[in-house]
């Protein structure tokens, strides 16, 4: 009998003579195979339940390490703001939002885009230095 016969959920049925009567022999492979059937049950109950358990365990590692990371992009970001290749960009774009504050109808989208295009462009290489 092989290991696929025992799990097959029709290998526990009984054949029949033509008298209608079961054999003593097909019984006793018929309660082999249900022990063996249950067995095999247990065995992928247990390794199911193990199985959880390690995926849980992985997710809490998972968590742990996610909360241990701390982004420090906005902190670099901030320092490049302060550079001297950024800073008088930003003192333009400092100028043109006090003067949209004093009722001037002029967008400073041009001078935040250049300085922004400053910070970045010194920011990129240092954050990618940070990452793993």
């Amino acid at each position: 009998m092989s290991f696929f016969d025992l799990i097959n959920p029709f290998s526990y049925v009984t054949p029949f003579h033509a008298d209608g009567d079961a054999t003593e022999e097909s019984v006793v492979v018929a309660a082999d195979a249900v022990e063996a059937e249950a067995i095999v049950i247990e065995q992928i109950e247990e390794s199911n339940a193990d199985e959880e358990e390690t995926e849980t365990e992985e997710e809490e590692e998972e968590e742990e390490e996610e909360e241990e990371a701390e982004d420090k992009a906005p902190l670099i970001k901030e320092g490049c703001g302060e550079t001297l290749a950024c800073k008088s960009l930003k003192h333009h774009y400092d100028e043109c939002a006090a003067r949209v504050e004093n009722g001037s109808s002029e967008s400073c989208a041009e001078e935040f885009l250049h300085f922004m295009e400053c910070v970045d462009h010194c920011a990129a290489s240092k954050i990618f230095a940070q990452l793993k």
